[in-house]
Parts: structure tokens; sequence; C-alpha cells
């Protein structure tokens, strides 16, 4: 009787005092635990009985040799016994079971294309006996089934792999009926044995045979694969695995090579049409249309797998790994196998919404299979990540909640890029797009992209996006009606298609209106603003002021003299680069040429220049400069009115970017005389308040403990205050042109992206003691900033 039948027979009887009568409610109050058995002899297929009664029955008619006189105790005994005699019978069953178990990849139908690229690599061969290389690859074709888990989630029921070492000459166990050879199979085989092939194990060669002896006489026609042994028999060694050599390896990329060759031509030609085919009459493609190009680019996908897995082999030389970067792989499969496809189901869409969503699918479970395996391609593969998942974000329209799910996760993946590569503009213009439609958020990355060492030109059409319809909707709204972060962007928008400045009846530049106004009305609701929403301008102040300063470089213009002046003091070309020295004695030349062959004075003053000279003669160019004189205005007067919150400490963010921004332009060789008229006044005012706190919240309670504070570097020393760790606008700047103060390993103190943004109560201390010394060493950076120095006394 089953345990809640039970239960419920005597709580029915303590509830109503009901006593059982009948022989039948008898029978289920005292009936036993009854488990199921089954008959251990190999020839009776493992039937199954419900208690051992039936067995005893079933026994005594097919068994009767060895239980016909027995009673019950005495039968439950033999049975035992003859269950562990049979045991090695069922063990061997399971093992062939699971060997027969093997992943399989879908490839593509390899023709007689060669590729003479790799055709000839020629190897150092070591001095041993040469193998045999293996034979050519089957014809394969590709398979037009709609699956999404990836090669190694499938496995043909006929398919069988087993260690080629042992199991060529073991008979199966079980009868199967033939079927047809798929040509899959011989990929399956080649990808696993790829996958597998490492050095043997010391259990493995350590194996000794087992001897015709110790088999059981009911195992007659058995054969026990060299991995088992009968004396120990619930221990199943690994099997051996026989190594490939470099031959082979090299061998088996260029086969591989051959039909990623001719897929990928393929997939080119069928796209290239399909795109054609748009600018005539369109028509909508069949289902099994969709399903054979999904098929086709699934194919590619999975030779490029191939491929990554045998040239990245650890037994492969370096010859072999370097073909990955030097024919691009990476590249490659995201242009032709990805990219191209999305682009062509994006334009179908709405009639291609579903098969978009499944090649989506498709193509992230590869490329993250490939992030697992392939450790050295992670930089590309994790941006691909973010990109599949930024299409899948894009498609849906209908569960909002699925929505910002798949924008977290291309989110996620942009950020873990940019830890990798955070001078790289192009991650910043990715997470500017998942930004959408907070203003102010999609204006601090934009502005970042463009601002980087390394930015990212298409970040200006797709700032346009942002800043072009609220240029629109302020031509027929009323500023005041419009939000903070919009006059904002507003100031920014004007600054950024250069029509910000206007010349004025005596021809003098002055700002226009179109900056002006928006300015004036960003700083009459800054204040008001700031105080509103408290604790959350502590990342927003680190917005504004990186979109201020990204207007002093003019947006990532290429040619804007502040940019190069950073780059050649704190960037310089390594010293096998001659182009400075190129430049200079094209320069040269250019002064002794006829005045005919000058450049004309239109293009003398987009110049670049490279000696101190040339810099300082630049110095009134750059003066003069009417759109960076307005962005200087816009950053000095939005940190001003933020140095005046004396006591707000959700201002603390915004003041330490704009000392780091100041203190690496006070650094600088060429343009530190652009922070003169920086608002002095009310950042020593700001300083003043922040060490009377300091000094009345230390233990001694005198200026002592600030001198020593302030005479300490502003970053420690490797090993040195191991407590200090980075603060959360640490990583909000990192990667700009302009914060090179790090040092080269302070980012790699916080690791963990969950823990990086939180605000401890160390942050605050830690934030203001930085602030502080960042503010001495503008001080001592040069003379010109005695006035600085009024906050020390």
């Amino acid at each position: 009787m089953h345990t809640e039948q039970k239960a419920t027979f005597r709580c029915l009887v303590m509830a109503t005092g009901y006593q059982p009568q009948s022989r039948f409610a008898q029978a289920l109050q005292n009936q036993q635990n009854q488990e199921p058995c089954s008959c251990p002899y190999p020839d009776h297929g493992g039937r199954i009985f419900q208690d051992f009664q039936q067995f005893l029955n079933h026994a005594k008619i097919e068994h009767p040799s060895d239980f016909e006189g027995l009673n019950t105790q005495q039968s439950r005994a033999k049975f035992r016994e003859v269950s562990k005699d049979f045991s090695v019978h069922t063990l061997v069953s399971l093992v062939f079971n699971n060997v027969t178990r093997s992943n399989y990849s879908s490839v593509a139908k390899a023709g007689d294309r060669s590729a003479s690229d790799i055709g000839g690599l020629i190897l150092n061969s070591e001095k041993e006996a040469p193998r045999t290389s293996p034979t050519s690859r089957e014809e394969r074709s590709a398979s037009t089934e709609h699956d999404f888990t990836g090669r190694k989630d499938q496995a043909p029921s006929h398919v069988k792999v087993a260690d080629p070492d042992y199991s060529r000459h073991i008979p199966s166990l079980y009868q199967t009926t033939p079927e047809p050879s798929n040509g899959r199979s011989t990929n399956a085989m080649r990808s696993s044995r790829l996958a597998s092939q490492q050095p043997q194990s010391s259990e493995s060669q350590s194996q000794q045979p087992v001897p015709k002896s110790q088999q059981s006489q009911g195992q007659l026609g058995v054969v026990i694969p060299p991995h088992i042994d009968l004396r120990y028999p619930d221990l199943i060694f690994h099997p051996g695995n026989r190594l490939i050599s470099q031959e082979e390896l090299a061998s088996e990329v260029k086969t591989i090579y051959e039909g990623l060759v001719m897929v990928e031509n393929k997939c080119i030609h069928v796209d290239r049409a399909a795109i054609a085919e748009e600018g005539e009459a369109r028509t909508n493609l069949a289902s099994d249309h969709w399903q054979a190009l999904i098929a086709l680019h699934r194919t590619l996908l999975h030779e490029h797998h191939d491929f990554f897995l045998a040239s990245q082999h650890p037994s492969s030389p370096p010859a072999l790994r370097r073909l990955v970067g030097k024919y691009s792989i990476p590249m490659r499969m995201w242009n032709h196998g990805i990219y191209s496809f999305l682009e062509l189901l994006r334009r179908r869409l709405p009639e291609s919404k579903d098969y978009m969503l499944a090649f989506v699918y498709l193509a992230y479970q590869m490329v993250a299979l490939l992030y697992e395996v392939v450790p050295a391609f992670e930089d590309t593969l994790i941006e691909c990540l973010g990109d599949l998942g930024r299409y899948r974000m894009v498609i849906e329209d209908e569960d909002v909640r699925d929505r910002e799910t798949w924008a977290g996760v291309a989110r996620s993946w942009y950020v873990k890029a940019a830890d990798k590569n955070p001078t790289v503009g192009r991650l910043y213009h990715h997470l500017a797009i998942l930004a959408r439609p907070r203003v102010l958020l999609q204006m601090y990355y934009y502005s970042r992209s463009l601002a980087s060492v390394e930015p990212f030109q298409g970040a200006r059409e797709s700032i346009e996006t942002l800043l072009d319809p609220l240029v629109e909707k302020s031509q027929h709204t009323p500023l005041d009606d419009l939000s903070t972060e919009e006059v904002f962007a507003l100031a920014h928008a004007s600054q950024f298609d250069h029509s910000s400045i206007e010349k004025d009846s005596f021809g003098i530049n002055k700002p226009t209106a179109k900056f002006s106004a928006p300015k004036a009305k960003f700083l009459e609701k800054l204040d008001i603003y700031v105080g509103r929403v408290t604790a959350k301008w502590k990342d927003q102040g680190v917005y504004v002021a990186v979109a201020n300063i990204a207007g002093w470089f003019d947006y990532g213009e290429d040619k804007n003299l502040i940019r190069h002046a950073l780059l050649q003091q704190f960037y310089p070309p390594p010293p096998s680069d001659s182009s400075n020295e190129d430049d200079v004695n094209a320069r040269d030349n250019q002064k002794t040429a006829p005045p005919s062959d000058q450049q004309e004075p239109e293009k003398e003053k987009d110049r670049i220049p490279v000696t101190p000279e040339e810099w300082e003669q630049a110095q009134e160019r750059i003066e003069n400069n009417c759109h960076l004189n307005n962005a200087r205005l816009l950053t000095y007067e939005t940190s001003a009115l933020v140095f005046r919150r004396l006591s707000d400490k959700n201002v603390l963010p915004h003041v330490h970017v704009m000392l780091a921004f100041l203190y690496n332009i006070a650094s600088s060789t060429y343009v530190s005389y652009l922070i003169a008229d920086a608002p002095w006044v009310e950042l020593v005012a700001f300083l003043n308040s922040l060490i009377k706190t300091e000094i009345r919240h230390s233990q001694s309670g005198n200026r002592k403990h600030v001198d020593i504070l302030l005479a300490t570097d502003v970053f420690p020393g490797e090993g040195e205050r191991t407590d200090e760790l980075p603060l959360p606008e640490d990583y909000h700047i990192r990667g700009q042109i302009w914060a090179w103060h790090f040092p080269e390993k302070w980012l790699e103190r916080e690791q963990d992206e969950e823990e990086r943004y939180l605000e401890l109560a160390s942050t605050a201390k830690n934030r203001v003691v930085r602030i502080l010394r960042l503010a001495f060493q503008i001080a001592k950076a040069s003379l010109s900033y005695s006035f600085l120095l009024r906050w020390l006394v």
C-alpha cells in the first residue's frame, strides 16, 4: 500500500472513528511496501515484475533448476546470488549504450575546389614513424531540418562512435535494424576525434588485460572492452585516446577550409541575389526557401566551428593556430555567416520574423559555444554575442519584458567587451543605441564613443537620430516645456552641427540664439533638477561632465588640435612609426617650394602641429576657435553652478570628473593655458568646505592630518593601500582621450561588475580624498594657478 493511501486511511479512521470490518480494508491496512524487481537472467531481456512473488512464480516455471523446492526466504537469497553473477552483463550493456551516443555536426557538401592559400603550409615533422593520414572527406549534404540546439545535442540513432582501438572487433550486444548511411556521420566522427584526442591517461596505460578464466560461464559470446576490469565491476576506466599528429591536423584543417570557402561563396552569392531581388517586384519567399537559406548559413557556421576546433587544437603547431587570424576567420564568420543574412531577414520583416528569431537563436548558440572553446578570440566573439542580443531585442515588438531582457543581455556583453578594450569607441556606440529613449544616457555614450582614444566615426551619424528630433521639437515647443535633459541636448546639438556661431554687424563671431537660449535654460533648471533627483545625480552628473568635455574635442573630429596635443604627449606612436618625421620633412620641402606649389591658405589652418615651435604658433588659432570657446563656456558655467552646492554629497562625482579633466589638461605641455578661466573661485570655496569637514571628522582634529593626506600620491603604487578601490566614476571615464592619469593596473583591483557601482560608506570617503589630492596636484602643476593655493592656507 502506498504511503499516501495508508496516511489517508489512518486520517479517515481517526476523524470518523470508523473501524475496518471488511477483509479488503484489513488487507490494505496490513499490506507491506512492495518494490518491483526485474529478472536478472540475460536471455529474458530484463522483465519487470510488480513484486517478488510474481517473479518467484515466473522463476519456478522458467528457471526450475535454481528455484524448485525453495521457500520464500531461500528464494530471496538465491535471487540476490543470481543478480550478482549476471551484474557484469548489465554493466557491459550500459557501457555500450553510452559509447554509441555521439555528437555530430551539420556540414556542407565538399566540392573539388582547393584552398590554395593554406595548401602550401609546411610543418616540421617530428622524428617518429609517419602515421596514416585520414582519408579524404566524404561528401556531406546540408541538413534542412529546423533545429536550433547545435551539433552537440544531436545524434541520429544509427551513428555509433566508439574508440577505434577496440570497437572494430566487438560484436554488438543488441541486434539493430540497419539504416541507410548518412554523410553527417563522417563529420561527426571527425569533430568528436578532434575534440577528444588528448594524451592517454595513466589509468588506461596501466590497464591489464583480463584473463579468460575470469569470465563467467554465463557470459559466453560477450567481449569485455579493455577499459572494464572484472576485478572492479563498479569502476569504469577512461577509454584510451589515440594521439593525432601534426600532419593529420594540417590535412584536416585544409579539408575543412576547402568546404568553408565553398559554402562561404555560396552564402555570398545567395545573399547578394536576394538583395538584388528587392529592387524588383518584391515577392514573399516560400517557407521551404527560408528553411533552405537557414540551413545553408547554419552549415557555414558549423564549418567555422570545425575550423576553429581543428586549428586551435592543443596539438596544433603555431603555424596552424595563426591561420584563424591570418585569414580573418572571426570577421568572415560574422559578415558572411551571420550579419548579411540577418540584414536580409530584417529587410523582409514582418514576414520573416519567425525565421529571423530562429536564426538569431541558432547563431547565438554557435557563437556562445565558440566563446567557451576558443578563448584566444573572445574579444571578437563577445561583441558578436552583444550584436546578436541587440538584433533579438530590436525584433521583439510584442512582449516588453522580453525586449528588456534581451537589451540587458546585449548590454552585459558590450560592458564585458568594454572592460577588455576600454579605448575602443565602437563599443560605447552600441551601448548608446541600447540606452534609447533616455536622452541624457544616450548623450553620454555617444560623447564617450567620440572622445575615446579610438573614436568611432559612425557615432557622428547615429547621434543625429537623437539630436534632430529634439531640434524639430524645439521649433514648435517652448523651452520651458522641455525637460532639463532635452534642453541640455539642444545646447550640444547646435555645437555639433556648427550652428552655434554667427557674425555680428562688425564681422565678429558670437554665439547664436540656437546655442545661448538652450544653455541659459539648462543652467536655470539645473539647480532645481539636482535637488529633485538627489542621489540619481551621482550618475547623471558624470554623464553631463563627459558630454561637456566631448565638446572640447569637437565630438570626435579628426583635425581637432586638442586631441592631437594629448595624443602626441600621452599616446606617442611607436619608435618605428616615422609619420611625424615625414610630416616635418614635407613641411620643410614646402617652405622651399615655389609659391604656386604651396598649400592654399584655407588648408594651412587645418595643419596639425608637431614640433613645440609649431604648437606655440598654433596657440592663437586654438584660443580664437569659437566652437571651442562655446564648449568651454558651457563646461565652466555648469561646473560653477555645481561647485556652489557646498553641502551636497550627490555632486561629488561630477566634481571628481571635472578635477580629473582639469588635472590632465594642466599637465599637458601644449594646451595647459585653456583652463586659465576655469571657475576657480567657486572651486576654492567648495574645497574649503571639504577640508573643514575632513578636519572635523579626523581623530586628531587638526590641520596636520590634512597635510599628510595631501602629500600622498593620488593613486597608490602596486601593492600599496590595498583597501583603496576604484571609484564608480573611474569606470565611466576610462578609455577617454583625456583620462590618461590612471595607473596601468588600477582598474584591475575590482573585477565584479555588480559591485563596482555600489555606493558604500568608504566610497564617499575615498571620493573626497581623491578630490583633495587632485586639486593639490593641479595647484602644483603651474604657478599660474597660484590663486588656487588659497584653500591650502
